[in-house]
Order: structure tokens, then C-alpha cells, then sequence
């Protein structure tokens, strides 16, 4: 598949949704015709566009194009080009603006030994601050290389405690690079040049789909067959077929993918891509474009959620009323779990069935006064058994990170065997007349939790350790006439769930 000509060019039959994750429109280059380059990457398909600073004197523009125009963002950094002429005050604002939160990320950073426009030294400790900075404001690092593999490597190793997240951007770095930067958790982006540069095809297959995203780099790094003109956002989709052609996938598939990555990394609000998704429907209809009736393709998640299996260890607290019958006994269970929308791109929402079993039995003190009371020391006294089956939904406050605060709500279904508690009631009370022999009962109730989970990402699973507080009351009438009808269980527990990643098992 050849990439197109201006006649045949996605920006006349754009393709779904794509993002722009580094133009700098801001520049004067674009002074004259802002407007006109925005309306025209809108009519080609371009729902975002990430706008890198790259030096002090660009900060107040971009950020107020940011400000004044929904589909665009802000990332504020010193390119490695100014680090010698920039102070500690200097990024000291760097810092103050990026942590006013109105940035989607701190760059344009990083190293370049091939203009050395700044000693090396100065680079690198320049890209260093701002990288810690990132880390510190919880905000992706968007990094430019350039023959500067080793030291970029280098320095990003030293900083990374799993919580660093970068993009080399317009990346054209080897293979050895390509790799070592995913080990390090990276996200890869091309831009033009994967339409003219040979050495690229390899790479650009390489990379995982969900560490791929799109650019322009605009005004640079115009991709075939407008090389030689300014480069502009309207020109991604261009990108994206080529990417496409290289991958062996759809263009389409492309779109959806790279931009759901770019929402997950650049944490892009969701609610303007449903309005701008609805007007490119009304687009497409308009000029009567033929309906797509192969199936949508599936986006790509930070982390896969598909369908997870694990188990749990809980300390299981027994409450009647104002009264605890049972304290600190441990609980062991079964968790499932599963990420039913994500397909669709809802990767905050999970659905969880969880299986708990917890007993308790006197302790020898309280054995054995019980035994010596009714005389029957030469046999064990009976056991309380608890089993409950949780069906939850989970609602997870930052799916794309590696830390993950949850809150979740569901049903319980209780069924308790009161065998200590019935034993005593009808020996003492009943006279054993045995008036209600079992103590088992069924019950149906509520559930609540709140906890906080790691994902750990490997080639082909997920794993993620879990530690949530749970409790649980029930809420149907009690049929054991000796219990109080308030009866709660709170539960601390500490699981572990291992989601396979499907698409990489069956590759």
C-alpha cells in the first residue's frame, strides 16, 4: 500500500478520531493562518492536538492556545537546544506552571549531540530536573533524542521507579534503542518520517500497540508527498496511513488505537471526543461516504483487564448489633474479575465476583469450660462457617496509571452455619429440644470497599496485588429467631489477580 497522493489524501475521507501528540503551532510560522490550520486538521480527523513548549519565551502563548481552544493542550519543557540559556529560576517556573495544572505534560526535554547547541553536561543535567519534575507532578515526559541514545537511556534508568512515564517522540533511533525504551516503559511516536526513511519499516512494526502514537512535529518533518512545504497537524492522517501500510493494519485501526493511547498518556478528558466523534459521524454522512461494515477494531489499553482470576487473604470481623462475635478470623476465597467495557475504551469500570469462606471455633480456655459445662469433653465441639459471594462493580479513579484507587458496590449473598452459636443456644436455652437444630441460614445483602491495587505489566499477563477494607450487611430478614437482625462483616483483605494479556498469548 503506497501512502496517499494530495488527491487521495485522508483529510477528504478522514478516517475515525486521530491525535496529534506533538505540533508546534504556536510558532509564527503559523501566525498568519492559525485558524484555517486548525479548521483544516478538523476536517481531516484530528480530534487533539498536543502543543510542546520548548523555551521560556513560548510559555504564554501556548498556554493561552490552549486556553482558547478546547482541542488543544499545552506541554511545558526547555528543549535541550536553550539549556545553556536558561537558570534555575528558569525551571523553577517550569515547574510553578506545570503545577498549576493546566499542562498535559512536561516538554519538550531531553538530550541532542547533533547540533550541541548546549554543552552536554548542561543537557543532561537540564533533562534530569525535568524529568524529576515530571515524576514529582505526575505528568508524562515528552522527550527528544537525537543521537543521544546512550545518555537518554542512561539518565531515564536512573529516574525511573515505575512511575516515570515518557514518549520518545519522532522517534528514528535503533532497534537496541526501540527496545530498551519499552523495557523502560516508554511510548514511541512517529511523524513524517516513517514516509522517506528506510530504516524505519522494521522499527515502526516493533513497537507494542499500546505504546504507539502519532505526530506531526509540525512545521518540521513534512511526510511525503507534501515534503517541502510547511508540515501541519491536517497532514497525521498521512502518517497514520503509512503506519498502517507498515503494520499490515487498517488505517482505521490505526486511528482508534494511537488515539486511545494518546488519551491514556496525556490523561485527554473524554466528553469533547464524544461530542467531536458525533460531528465527524455528521461529516462522513454528509458527504455520503460508504458505510465500513468490517468490525471496529478493538483500542488498545495501558493495562489488559480483559479477565482476571486471582484468590485473597482477609481477616474477618462478625458483628451483631453493637456486639463483635468473631474477631480477626481469617477468610480465603476466589476473586474474578473482568473489564466488560473495555473494548470500548472504559477501562475505569470492572466487574468482580469474589468467593469468601471464613470459620472460627472456641479457643481451648473457652472449649473447655463450655465441654466441662454440658459434659461432653470427648468430642469436638461444633464450628461457626461463613461463605459469602460478592458480586461487585468496581470503579477505578485512574485506570492508565500503575496505582490504582477504587471504590466498589455489589451484593452478598450470606449463607452462615451458626454450629458453636446454635449448640449453646439449644443446649442452654431449648433445653435440647433442639427447637432450630442446623443455625444455617441464607441471606441476602449489601457490600462496600475501598482500596488501592499495582499493576505490574509483563509480556503476556498482568499482575496486579490488591488491598481493599470491605464490609458487608445483610439486608433480608434473618431467619435464625436467636440473632439480632443487624449483622455486619468487615473484611480488610490483601488478593492477587493475574489478567492475561490474550492478544499477546495468541501472537
Amino acid at each position: 500500500m503506497a501512502w496517499s497522493t494530495p488527491e487521495m489524501s485522508p483529510a477528504s475521507t478522514p478516517p475515525p478520531g486521530v491525535i496529534d501528540t506533538h505540533a508546534h503551532i504556536y510558532v509564527d510560522r503559523f501566525a498568519d493562518d492559525f485558524d484555517a490550520v486548525l479548521a483544516r486538521a478538523g476536517a481531516a480527523g484530528v480530534e487533539r492536538i498536543v502543543m510542546p513548549a520548548t523555551q521560556p519565551s513560548e510559555f504564554e502563548r501556548t498556554l493561552r492556545l490552549a486556553e482558547e481552544h478546547p482541542t488543544l493542550h499545552a506541554a511545558i519543557g526547555v528543549h535541550p537546544h536553550h539549556a545553556a540559556e536558561i537558570d534555575n529560576d528558569a525551571l523553577n517556573e517550569v515547574e510553578r506552571i506545570n503545577g498549576e495544572g493546566n499542562t498535559v505534560a512536561v516538554g519538550e526535554i531531553g538530550l541532542d549531540y547533533y547540533y550541541d547547541f548546549a554543552p552536554r553536561e548542561r543537557q543532561q543535567e537540564v533533562f534530569r530536573r525535568q524529568l524529576q519534575l515530571a515524576r514529582h507532578l505526575d505528568l508524562p515526559a515528552v522527550i527528544h533524542n537525537r543521537e543521544s541514545d546512550d545518555d537518554v537511556l542512561r539518565i531515564i534508568e536512573e529516574e525511573q521507579d515505575g512511575t516515570l512515564r515518557f514518549q520518545l517522540h519522532c522517534f528514528g533511533s535503533s532497534m537496541a534503542t526501540l527496545q530498551r525504551a519499552l523495557e523502560l516503559g516508554g511510548t514511541i511516536s512517529f511523524t513524517g518520517n516513517v514516509t522517506w526513511l528506510k530504516a524505519l519499516p522494521e522499527i515502526v512494526r516493533a513497537v507494542p500497540d499500546d505504546r504507539l502514537m502519532l505526530e506531526t512535529d509540525a512545521p518540521y518533518l513534512t511526510p511525503v508527498p507534501h515534503r517541502g512545504r510547511r508540515n501541519e497537524p491536517s497532514y497525521v492522517p498521512l502518517v497514520a496511513e503509512r503506519v498502517a501500510a507498515l503494520r499490515g493494519q487498517s488505517i482505521d485501526d490505526i486511528c482508534r488505537m494511537t488515539s486511545f493511547n494518546a488519551r491514556s498518556f496525556f490523561r485527554l478528558p473524554l466528553l469533547l471526543l464524544i461530542l467531536l466523534a458525533g460531528a465527524a459521524t455528521g461529516r462522513l454522512h454528509a458527504q455520503e461516504r460508504p458505510a465500513d461494515t468490517s468490525a471496529p477494531a478493538k483500542p488498545t489499553i495501558p493495562y489488559d483487564r480483559t479477565f482476571g482470576i486471582g484468590g485473597h487473604f482477609s481477616s474477618v470481623t462478625f458483628i451483631s448489633g453493637s456486639t463483635t462475635i468473631g474477631s480477626g478470623k481469617t477468610g480465603v476465597g476466589l476473586w474474578l474479575s473482568s473489564a466488560p467495557l473495555q473494548s470500548l475504551g472504559v477501562d475505569w469500570l470492572q466487574v468482580d465476583a469474589i468467593y469468601n469462606h471464613s470459620s472460627f471455633e472456641f479457643g481451648d480456655s473457652s472449649y473447655l469450660a463450655v465441654c466441662q459445662i454440658f459434659g461432653e469433653c470427648d468430642q469436638p465441639l461444633p464450628r461457626n462457617d461463613h461463605t459469602f459471594l460478592e458480586f461487585s462493580l468496581r470503579f477505578i479513579a485512574n485506570p492508565s496509571k500503575p496505582v490504582n484507587f477504587f471504590g466498589s458496590i455489589g451484593i452478598t449473598h450470606f449463607h452462615n452455619e451458626f454450629g458453636q452459636d446454635q449448640y449453646i443456644h439449644n443446649k442452654v436455652i431449648n433445653g435440647e429440644r433442639l427447637l432450630e437444630p442446623n443455625g444455617i441460614e441464607n441471606a441476602w445483602g449489601i457490600n462496600g470497599s475501598l482500596g488501592l491495587s499495582y499493576s505490574f505489566t509483563l509480556p503476556y499477563f498482568t499482575i496486579v496485588p490488591t488491598a481493599e477494607w470491605t464490609v458487608t450487611a445483610i439486608t433480608s430478614e434473618r431467619p435464625l429467631s436467636n440473632h439480632k437482625e443487624e449483622f455486619f462483616v468487615s473484611m480488610p483483605r490483601i488478593g492477587l489477580l493475574i489478567y492475561p494479556n490474550f492478544k499477546n498469548l495468541l501472537d
